[in-house]
Formats: C-alpha cells, sequence, structure tokens
C-alpha cells in the first residue's frame, strides 16, 4: 500500500471497485475505521465489505477478529492479511476472504 494515500481514499477504492458505486461514507474524517473503531464500509445488495486494515500491522481473519463483524447481511466479504479460519467455515457463513493488497505501489 502506498503510505502517501490515506485510509479514507483506500476504502473509497475498494467500495468502488467492488460494488461501482460512491462510497457513502466519504464525508467522514478522520478515517471510518479511527473514527468508529469499525472495519465496515457498508453493506450493498445484501453483502457486508470490511476491510480490516492496520498501518504497519498484519490483520489476520479469525474469529478474534470476527468479533467486529456486527451487520447482518447474505454474504460478507472481508479484506485482512491472512485468514487463518477453515475453508469450510468461510463457506458455512458465506464469507469471502480477499488478501490486503500491500504491495500496491499506487491506487
Amino acid at each position: 500500500m502506498n503510505p502517501v494515500v490515506s485510509i479514507d481514499k483506500i476504502r473509497e477504492y475498494i467500495w468502488f471497485t467492488e460494488t461501482r458505486t460512491t462510497y457513502p461514507n466519504a464525508q467522514l474524517t478522520p478515517s471510518a475505521e479511527s473514527e468508529t473503531g469499525t472495519y465496515h464500509l457498508g453493506t450493498y445488495g445484501g453483502t457486508a465489505y470490511y476491510f480490516c486494515y492496520v498501518p504497519d500491522e498484519q490483520t489476520t481473519l479469525d474469529f478474534t477478529l470476527l468479533g467486529h463483524v456486527q451487520e447482518q447481511a447474505e454474504q460478507y466479504i472481508i479484506y485482512a492479511d491472512v485468514c487463518t479460519l477453515p475453508d469450510t467455515f468461510l463457506q458455512q457463513h458465506h464469507i469471502i476472504f480477499k488478501k490486503i493488497p500491500r504491495d500496491i505501489a499506487r491506487l
């Protein structure tokens, strides 16, 4: 990830690439993550989107991180650095894990 790009801009980018719509929380500053204490980007079309990112730290999609999932949805797309949950658990709970692309130099 490019450290000169704000987390808010990254959240907007992820939201747009996933939903092809404008990020509904774009007006939140500082970043929605630090302001609300959540990784939740929003819910669209029955899917709840989570961007579990902490600068300079690795985030792991595990049972502890799932404690941050408060929204009821038909499906969940969760971005994190690594996932330690079994594939069968992910499938049973309609969770799609996406690796955070920390090696992207620019958006």
